[in-house]
This record gives C-alpha cells, structure tokens and sequence, in this order.
C-alpha cells in the first residue's frame, strides 16, 4: 500500500489536483482538541493549511511558468509536497524551487500592512476584531517560519535545492547532487539531535507595531516532530547521495 495515496481529494484547483492526507487530519483533530483554545487552534490549523498550500501553488505554477509539467499537491502534517517537473536543466529547476518561498515574502508585508493599519479600523471589543487577529497573526508568523525554515540549506528542503540548483551551473548535476546529498544527509542528523533536545534552536518572530506576535520558536526539548523531520530528510539526502555516487561511476566508466 502506497503511504502518499492515503489521502483525501479537496477537488482541481487551477488544473492541479490537491489532496489532503488523512495523518494531517488526525494531527489538525489532535492539536484542536487538546488545545486550550480549541476554537483560536482551529482559525491557525486552518491558516496553517491555507499558507502551506499557497507555498507549494507557489513551486506548482512557476513550474508550468518555465514550461514543466505539475498535477498534484498534497498536503500532510509536515508541510506540502508539489509533484512538480520542471525541464532537466538549472534555471527552470531553480525558478521553481524560488516560486514557492516567493510565496511567503509577498504574504509577509500583507500581513504586516494588514495588522498594523487596517486591523485597527475594526472595533477592538468586536467578535470579528478578534478573528481578524487571529487569522493575520497566524498568517504572518506561519508565513515567517515556513521561509526561515525552507531555507535552511538542507536538501531536500527549499533551501537546499536552490543551494543545489546554484552548484549545477558550475559543477555539474551530479557533482551538485553529490554535495546536496552529503550535506542534506547531515542537516538530517542535525535536526534530529535539534528534537532530540540536545542543543537550542531559536526562530525569532518580530513584532508588529505595537503587536506581539508571540516572541521565539524555541527547541530545547524533545521535539518529535523535528526528530521525523530530520529523519526524513537524512534518508532522502542520502538516497540523492548514492543517486550521484552511481552516476559519477557511470561517467567514470
């Protein structure tokens, strides 16, 4: 049984099919049931869903852009995937890889401009003014982490594909995948040992105006989300690792 097809379809969204895994709605009734706040939990489930699908709309279209091909979005408990293909070569590759992180630097300043000068417009001791607030801030430090996070230059994450993307022009596909790999497969371990509460990470989220949007995302404790990340991603990495390792041989041979 394929674990990827253990989903839900939410219906073709600009001719790209979007699914929702069923682990995300477990992880989404969870986290909104053992919430103090189960209504305030489910308004940011609920933004979470919509920024995370924006990211990968964000890989979907550019990749069309270029002239590749992208038919499906899934969206599971740790973020998005885009099945996207985009043409064999560096640019088009690169420019899809960009067009998802492109994503949050534009919902960034609309929140930003959203919060600051047209929040205030609404009646502070109103039912909407607090919805209103929920959904921006929820939005803004979303938007924040998921670029921080993605850029991080390990692969198979955003950042570490443009890394890759960029040692394709002057070294060479396999030899960027060679690198991309060894160094994925180590950002892996890393975040491991980061969930495994063996050092602190800190995410700082600014404020707003006058608005606090919640300070530091911090890690120093046992994060198990964060272990399944690196996980995750240390095995993809070190597949792509033994990928280039064949294809250098091949040339070799």
């Amino acid at each position: 049984m394929n674990f990827l097809s253990q989903s839900i379809p939410l219906g073709r969204w600009f001719g790209i099919r979007v699914d929702m895994h069923v682990l995300f709605i477990i992880y989404a009734i969870f986290q909104i049931y053992g919430s103090h706040a189960p209504i305030d939990e489910a308004v940011f489930m609920v933004v979470l869903f919509g920024t995370v699908l924006l990211h990968e709309f964000g890989h979907s279209l550019t990749c069309r852009a270029v002239g590749g091909t992208a038919d499906r979005i899934l969206l599971w408990p740790l973020g998005g995937l885009a099945f996207v293909a985009p043409p064999p070569r560096p640019w088009p590759q690169l420019l899809t890889t960009i067009g998802g992180p492109a994503v949050n630097v534009v919902l960034i300043p609309i929140c930003f401009v959203l919060i600051r000068f047209v929040l205030p417009l609404v009646p502070a001791e109103s039912l909407a003014y607090g919805y209103l607030w929920n959904i921006l801030s929820s939005g803004f430090e979303i938007s924040i982490f998921l670029l921080i996070f993605n850029l991080l230059p390990v692969y198979p994450m955003d950042g570490g594909r443009i890394v890759q993307e960029i040692l394709w022009f002057f070294i060479g596909y396999p030899k960027s995948l060679l690198i991309s790999g060894m160094t994925g497969t180590a950002g892996g371990i890393a975040f491991v040992g980061l969930g495994l509460g063996f050092a602190k990470l800190t995410i700082p989220i600014p404020f707003v105006g006058d608005y606090s949007l919640g300070g530091d995302y911090r890690t120093n404790h046992v994060n198990t989300m964060l272990i399944f990340i690196g996980i995750m991603v240390a095995y993809a990495s070190f597949n792509i690792y033994r990928q280039a390792q064949q294809m250098e041989s091949w040339r070799k041979n």
